[in-house]
Parts: structure tokens; sequence; C-alpha cells
């Protein structure tokens, strides 16, 4: 069942770069955009891979399994904290040799990961290999949209992204796999060499890219970034996804315990989730092209609307299936688009600031993880229990979509006075 979710993965990544063929260096876009959506692909074996093997590590390391659940935490909080300092102290750095430095620390650090010697050293190289994550995406989310046309740059950043979602179907059944077979440090050192033949991919096939000509000091940068349409579409990313990760978090429990699968099924129904979400992905890149703001608020409402089914599909299998399936491929929809719009807001207003920004959208991402796991947990333990965790997923989603309309009506008000003032 893996591997067959993995070559739909794939296929639907190839079809998709393959389809991409107006490009501003011809010939230069397919290999850089696959290099680097291998780039993503290590970043989300790194982010997911301890969810596998976390009772193999506790039971190695001798600590219970909610201290081992801390190597996820803490990587999330090492996102969400270090990415828009470090997006803004690089931002002087020429963009490919920044990138192969990143990958250098992923295999650095993931590496050491793997020769720990106890929980303490490896909690702390969590929290360290978390550098790479939000800098290398914005990076490789501003390098691709310089890479392709007008108008296809979401479907790139699309495409990018999905190295993340095939991340999540293949690392998780194939990291616990591994673990079993060869222990979890093997896991990390593995994670590690992927990392090296990243650092090949993106020597021999990303084209030199060039430095913003407007860079803003770093005052100005942080200053620029309380633009209040940067801020808006920040919220929109952190909102949105409160309320998607406050249903996945628990999505595994609510499964077994509510819709009453065998733990064999949830892991058979989760790797079409991964499926579905490459195609979500994909799907949401190209929607955005054609129109950005439609889509976001679009995509969201298809988010809602998937929860809502979820809700109600709950007691009955041969329903929540369906559902299941619209959650997973609607979720991360709405994520090239959320992207673009931050780079896209700060290459308008903020001429200089779109590394930073994009590094935000990252932050505010993982903001959206962590309040959203934070707000499933605070839902399981009342009275409410599991079942309701996509009912109260819907509201976050909700308050989403009015701000993405919210921010449709801003940039449409703001090109109009444009137009008239010109």
């Amino acid at each position: 069942m893996n591997s067959v979710s993995l070559a739909g993965d794939i296929a639907a990544t190839r079809e998709a770069v393959d389809s991409i063929t107006d490009v501003k260096q011809p010939g230069a876009c397919p290999p850089s955009l696959l290099a680097l959506t291998m780039g993503c692909f290590c970043i989300g074996t790194t982010e997911f891979l301890p969810a596998a093997l976390l009772p193999t590590i506790a039971a190695d390391l001798k600590v219970t399994l909610s201290s081992a659940g801390l190597l996820i935490s803490g990587y999330a909080l090492g996102v969400t904290l270090l990415t828009p300092f470090l997006a803004s102290f690089s931002s002087g750095i020429s963009r490919k040799p920044l990138l192969i430095g990143l990958m250098v620390i992923f295999a650095i650090t993931n590496l050491a990961a793997a020769f720990a010697p106890n929980y303490e050293t490896l909690l702390a190289i969590r929290f360290l290999s978390a550098i790479p994550h939000g800098v290398f995406i914005a990076l490789a989310s501003t390098a691709v949209s310089s890479l392709v046309a007008k108008g296809r740059e979401a479907g790139a950043i699309g495409i990018l992204f999905s190295g993340l979602s095939i991340a999540m179907a293949t690392v998780v059944p194939a990291g616990a796999i591994l673990g079993q077979l060869v222990g979890w440090r093997m896991a990390f050192a593995a994670t590690s060499g992927l990392g090296l033949l990243t650092i090949i991919s993106i020597g021999m096939f990303v084209p030199k890219l060039p430095l913003s000509e407007n860079r803003l000091s770093l005052g100005r940068q942080f200053a620029a970034l309380m633009h209040p349409q940067l801020l808006l579409a920040l919220a929109m990313t952190a909102v949105g996804y409160t309320g998607t990760f406050a249903t996945l978090s628990y999505l595994t429990a609510f499964l077994e315990e509510v819709s009453g699968f065998s733990p064999t099924m949830v892991t058979m129904l989760f790797a079409l989730l991964g499926v579905c979400v490459t195609f979500g992905n994909l799907v949401g890149g190209r929607v955005a092209d054609r129109g950005l703001h439609p889509a976001l608020v679009g995509g969201y409402a298809l988010v809602a609307v998937s929860l809502l089914a979820l809700w109600l599909a709950a007691p009955y299998q041969i329903a929540v299936v369906p559902a299941f399936l619209l959650f997973a491929f609607t979720m991360f929809a709405p994520g090239a688009g959320l992207q673009l719009l931050a780079v896209e807001q700060a290459r308008r207003y903020l001429p200089g600031a779109e590394d930073v920004a994009a590094g935000l959208n990252q932050s505010a991402f993982n903001l959206g993880i962590a309040i959203g796991a934070l707000v499933g947990g605070q839902v399981v333990a009342s009275p409410l229990g599991l079942a309701a965790t996509p009912a109260i997923s819907i509201l976050p989603v909700v308050l989403a979509i009015g701000l993405s309309a919210w921010s449709w009506k801003r940039d449409t008000n703001s090109r109009e006075l444009a137009v008239e003032s010109a």
C-alpha cells in the first residue's frame, strides 16, 4: 500500500512539473524545481520522522512517551522562533550558496541526532535541526516564483510543497519499519544521506539566483513587516491552519475511537491521505495562479465543508471514508496560495523583504500547528470529547475565510486607488 501511495505521489508531481514549460529560463526550471522539491522532501522527512519512531526512541533513551513527544514540539518551536530572524539575517547572502549551506546544516544535525548519547542532547539537536526548515522553504518559494513565468508561480510553489506531502505519506510508515529493523539511529543517518543527495542536486541543477535589488537593512525589514496587508496574510495562515491541525493532530484517535476503524485500516487510510494531500497541493496551486484571492476564499471554504462532513459522517464508516479523503485533499490546498500571497504582498508593499515575508509565513504555519494541537487537546479533554474536534475546528477556518475575503477587498480597493491616482 505504501509503495502505491509513493508511486501515485511521484507521478502526480512529475506530471505537474512537465506541464510547467513556460519558464523564464527555458530548460532550467524543471530540474531546478525538482531539486528544490527534493529539499522540501528532506525537510518533511526530518519533521515527520520522530512521529514514527517515538516508541522506539523512548524505550532506547529510557524516557516517557510524552517526553519523547517534545522532540516533535521542540522542532516546531525552533521553526517558529528561528525562521524570521534567520531569514532576515541571511537576506544578504547569495541564494544558491545559502540553499546549499542550509542543507549542509540539515545533513550535519540529522547525523548528529543519530549519534546523540542521551535524550537531552537529542532534544537540543532537534531544536537546532529546525534551522534549515523555514528559511529553506522561504528561499525555495521565492526562487521558484522567480524562475517561472508570471501566472505560474503558485503552481510551482504547489509542486515545491508536494515534497512535504510525499514525506508525510511515506516517512511515517517507512520510518516505523526502518526503526524496527535497524533502529532509530540508522533512520536519522539515512535522512542525513538524503541531505547530501539534495546538496548535489542543488549544486548541479539550480541556477544562480540574484539577490533582491531593493534589499533593506535589518531594522527596516522588521519595521516594514508591520504592514497591515502582510500581517493579514500571516493571520490567514496561522488562523486557518489552527483549524486544520485541531482535527489533524487527533485524526488517528478520531478514526479509531469514534469511527471504529482498526489500527491497520487507519494506516491504510493515512497512506491514501498522502496521495490526496499531494494532489490537493498541486490543484490548489494551479487554481491560485488563475485567481489568488478567490482561490484562498474557496480553498478555506472547502476545508470547512470537509470538516463538517467528517463530523457528520463520523459514526458511519462507509460515509467517513469519503469525508476523510475530502479533508485530506483540501486541508493543504490553500498552502501554495498563502505562501505566494505573503511573497507578493512583500514584493508590492515592502520590496527587499520577500524572503523574510516567506519565512514569516512558515512561522505562521507552524504557529497554527502548535495552537491547533493545543485547541484540539482542550476539546478532547472537555465534555465535548474527541468526536467534536472537526466541529470546533470549523470555527477558526470560518474566521480564516473572513480574513481572506477582507484581504481580497483591501487589495481590490488598493488597486482601484492606484489606477485612479495614475
